[in-house]
């Protein structure tokens, strides 16, 4: 073999390497002429977009291009060729005649010897996946953010509520035992609430479970003297907040002066939705303790527990409450609309 049939021989076997290294990346390959036209036929790019030789020369190739983009493609190829430049475009291409899919659209000019372009090489290749991961990792990123801005929402909110329990609870001359013993309840019912809120992931609370979970917590169970009913309900997470503590000051008055302290007494809490005069669903709970002679008349000093009720519920959720103190025991009745609850909630 002579030098020049070797060097042909190896050009040969080197230009088909190239080509099976760009069919192998590649989707489809065109030429164009120096002015970018194209002038020959590309039959994989018309299998691969389902043009016909007449819609692909020349500049019909761009309409295979998804329409909102076709302008953009359009003028950066007609730069890309004016300046005698290299062009890399990432654009929706249509694959078969039917769906778009998104596509890397590159091209480069091949220079005669005397340094003119004497024609265009271009190539598609298919990366839907990749930007079907990219758009992936962008709403994770933005679902990252919200989750974000949320908890940093959540820690302001309790850490409000916890400020006012606190102030609240060493309020008066007592002894350190009694606040640290009613501070200490408190905390545990706020925390409770928090971990029933973080197992569900949209952001509500079913109301029976909160309630459950205060009383389980007291050693309270179905029995004799406690009976619970009502339809699901699910609560904000700041409604069930200011709900668990108010269960909370319920239940520990009934254990110490209550229907949960004496033999023959009974707890009953109950509830109904409603729709109010506005149009909002309501929720109307009662909590009804009987068989307490101890309790004739209702108590002069207002507590923690009095104030959050009667005043907290109302200023924070916008809720309707009353609280009876009847010979034999005590009614407590909350309306409170079902609605998205915004900023951040205090004790009062």
């Amino acid at each position: 073999m002579t030098e020049h049939a070797f060097d042909r021989d190896m050009a040969c076997k080197s230009a088909a390497a190239a080509k099976a290294l760009v069919d192998g990346i590649a989707r489809a390959v065109w030429e164009t002429d120096a002015r970018g036209i194209v002038v020959s036929d590309s039959p994989a790019w018309r299998r691969h977009t389902g043009q016909s030789l007449a819609e692909f020369l020349e500049h019909g190739w761009v309409g295979a291009i998804h329409p909102d983009q076709r302008r953009d493609v359009r003028r950066q190829w007609r730069a890309a060729v004016a300046r005698g430049s290299s062009i890399d475009i990432e654009a929706r291409l249509q694959v078969d005649g039917g769906e778009y899919r998104w596509s890397r659209l590159y091209a480069v000019p091949l220079h005669a010897a005397d340094g003119s372009i004497r024609n265009w090489t271009g190539m598609s290749m298919d990366i839907e996946v990749r930007k079907k991961a990219e758009q992936a990792l962008r709403e994770s990123e933005a679902q990252l953010r919200t989750l974000v801005g949320e908890l940093k929402h959540r820690a302001r909110n309790i850490l409000t509520v916890v400020r006012s329990v606190f102030s609240r609870t060493v309020e008066g001359e007592r002894p350190i035992e009694e606040i640290a013993e009613h501070f200490r309840g408190r905390l545990d019912s706020l925390a409770r609430a928090q971990v029933i809120l973080t197992q569900h992931s949209a952001g509500s609370i079913d109301l029976q479970n909160l309630i459950r979970d205060e009383l389980l917590s007291a050693g309270v169970q179905d029995g004799p003297l406690l009976s619970i009913e009502g339809p699901d309900v699910g609560l904000t997470p700041v409604q069930a907040e200011l709900l668990a503590l108010a269960f909370h000051e319920l239940t520990t008055n009934s254990l110490k002066f209550g229907a949960l302290r004496v033999q023959g007494g009974h707890l009953n809490i109950s509830w109904t939705t409603n729709i109010g005069y506005s149009g909002d669903r309501l929720l109307d709970l009662t909590w009804t303790e009987r068989g307490v002679p101890a309790v004739p008349v209702r108590p002069a000093y207002r507590g923690f527990g009095m104030e959050l009720i009667m005043d907290a519920l109302p200023y924070r959720l916008g809720a309707e409450t009353q609280v009876e103190f009847l010979g034999g025991g005590m009614r407590c009745s909350v309306s409170l609309p079902l609605r998205e609850q915004d900023g951040a909630a205090s004790a009062g």
